[in-house]
């Protein structure tokens, strides 16, 4: 028993260092006070604030509206487990908002940062592609502060910030890890992410007709002094995408999709990127199928796929 209860505190021991290795509260946006029901609903993710204008939580408890449709902002799920944020990294200059418009999220570390310490970090981070947000940029920054910032009152866009990207961020399918390090000047008590860079300073890449702004997904994010940790912390896991085995294919098509699956499928549906559903066959009960999208219009669907335990949702590109 003695030799139990050592082991059992062994554990517990290890548990709260690794609890105390990541400085940012709810680093996955997972804990809510409630279940945002609409945009520019960042304050309702625990711990994370507005830092500036209207960003956006998304999180499966809302359903339609969280991940993977967002509002129709782009299909993605979250990086890992149910949440995410959204923030608009630039916009036109000529734009109803002005110049230099930008959105923030901002929240409190879990202890000051040590002037002299060497701290390691990293997000996660993802191009929202749709219609309106059809530009890819730069100079996404990840930035410490001693002021508490709110939605009216945001950080200067002064050209000034801890770490950014100099390279523009266009993949709209794979999420991309941001990581870097610095020594702490001051002590630090809260992170922003945004874009700190004017619009003179903000490389854009134009990727649509007629979009506006740039719109990017942010998960989970790390502050350590453990380089390590920092590098391979990857945030919760998600239990929703796991063993879901599903293969659709050829994609992108022209005629026919199949798609196998390594259990039987009841329905599948098909939407528009406006979240209009479009077709839709059920009963199925077939482990191999084939869709003939010969008829559909040219452009983006996400196929809803349910099998007995599961269901997923990709991507589909029909060819002219």
């Amino acid at each position: 028993m003695k030799h139990l209860l050592s082991i059992l505190l062994l554990f517990m021991l290890c548990f709260s260092s690794q609890a105390q290795q990541n400085l940012v509260p709810n680093p996955s946006f997972e804990d809510t006070v409630y279940c945002p029901f609409g945009t520019n609903q960042m304050d309702v993710c625990a711990n994370w604030m507005n830092f500036g204008n209207s960003p956006d939580y998304f999180n499966t408890c809302t359903g339609f509206g969280g991940p993977p449709f967002n509002y129709g902002f782009g299909f993605q799920y979250a990086h890992t487990s149910n949440a995410m944020a959204g923030i608009i990294s630039y916009r036109i200059p000529n734009s109803p908002a002005g110049p230099n418009y930008r959105e923030f999220i901002g929240i409190q570390l879990t202890s000051n940062l040590v002037i002299g310490q060497k701290y390691y970090f990293s997000f996660y981070a993802n191009f929202s592609y749709n219609t309106n947000t059809a530009i890819a940029s730069n100079k996404l920054c990840l930035d410490f502060s001693t002021v508490l910032f709110d939605s009216c009152c945001h950080p200067p866009v002064d050209n000034i910030c801890t770490f950014y990207t100099d390279s523009i961020l266009q993949d709209s399918v794979a999420w991309v890890k941001i990581s870097s390090s610095f020594i702490a000047d001051s002590a630090y008590q809260y992170l922003v992410i945004g874009n700190l860079f004017t619009d003179q300073n903000t490389d854009t890449v134009r990727l649509g007709i007629g979009p506006d702004a740039s719109y990017y997904y942010i998960d989970d994010v790390c502050v350590s002094t453990d380089s390590l940790y920092n590098e391979i912390w990857t945030g919760i896991p998600s239990q929703n995408l796991e063993n879901l085995h599903v293969d659709l294919f050829p994609n992108p098509a022209n005629r026919n999709v199949t798609i196998m699956t390594k259990e039987f499928v009841h329905q599948i549906s098909i939407f528009n990127l406006a979240g209009v559903e479009i077709a839709s066959i059920k009963n199925i009960d077939e482990l191999n199928l084939q869709i003939n999208v010969s008829d559909f219009k040219p452009g983006l669907y996400f196929v809803s796929i349910k099998t007995q335990s599961s269901n997923t949702v990709q991507k589909l590109l029909i060819e002219p």
